[in-house]
């Protein structure tokens, strides 16, 4: 995918080393990644209780693999190419003010990680407000170069967003002040990304997420009427902006 000039992020990663993993293990047959119609569908089906969103995932994800594979002279089972279709009824939670003033207390005041990384108390109240604030996607603050984030004129670059659009994305005031501070005190050294992670990487989507998720139980913010929990990409719905794409 990445040679052909597609993103290929830490949750895709995730997700199909879940699926090879699932190949490997519950395949009845030698070599293990022979793709066969069994093992293909018992992965889109999982539990049996999966959602239309889950498994129109799984199937585009094993489809392509399978694909991928006959490309290289394997013997592999496709998938057809109609998938489930998934609803179009998404409805997004959005927090009040005091559940933002909540979750932001309660950001402001995580500590170093279990690996003593200096930037952890900052990093994360910084992307919150950053998404709140602009109405970033994770991957998009996640992925922002130094360059990208012009503090003196109020303006952040976004270069090949979702659908491959670049777009600036102007801040308010109080959130230029905020990440005036933020950079004033996070230590990056050669790492190129305005949220660096050890070792010259960003931080991980995987890593960002889990820890919201912390913030919104310490928060009191439980689970909705469908048993899911609000996500973090809720906070950008009511603050997306007019924006100039270019």
């Amino acid at each position: 995918k990445r040679s052909l000039g597609f993103k290929c992020s830490y949750n895709y990663q995730a997700f199909l080393n879940s699926m090879l993993e699932y190949i490997h293990t519950n395949s009845t047959v030698t070599p293990n990644f022979v793709l066969t119609p069994e093992v293909v569908h018992s992965y889109v089906l999982g539990s049996g209780m999966e959602r239309p969103r889950t498994i129109h995932s799984k199937q585009s994800l094993i489809r392509q693999f399978g694909l991928y594979m006959k490309l290289q002279g394997s013997d592999a089972y496709v998938l057809p190419r109609e998938l489930v279709k998934t609803p179009k009824d998404f409805t997004p939670y959005i927090f009040t003010k005091d559940e933002i003033e909540s979750i932001l207390y309660f950001a402001d005041r995580i500590g170093p990680n279990r690996n003593k990384f200096i930037n952890t108390p900052f990093i994360y109240p910084a992307v919150i407000r950053l998404l709140y604030g602009c109405g970033l996607r994770v991957g998009e603050a996640l992925t922002l170069l130094c360059n990208d984030v012009d503090l003196h004129n109020g303006v952040i670059t976004i270069r090949n967003g979702k659908n491959n659009v670049s777009r600036l994305v102007p801040m308010s005031d109080s959130l230029n002040k905020y990440l005036f501070y933020y950079d004033s005190r996070v230590q990056r050294g050669t790492n190129p990304y305005f949220f660096p992670a050890l070792r010259g990487e960003r931080y991980s989507d995987v890593t960002i997420r889990n820890t919201f998720r912390k913030l919104l139980n310490k928060a009191g913010i439980g689970p909705l009427m469908s048993g899911s929990a609000p996500r973090i990409h809720d906070l950008r719905y009511p603050n997306l902006f007019n924006i100039q794409t270019f």
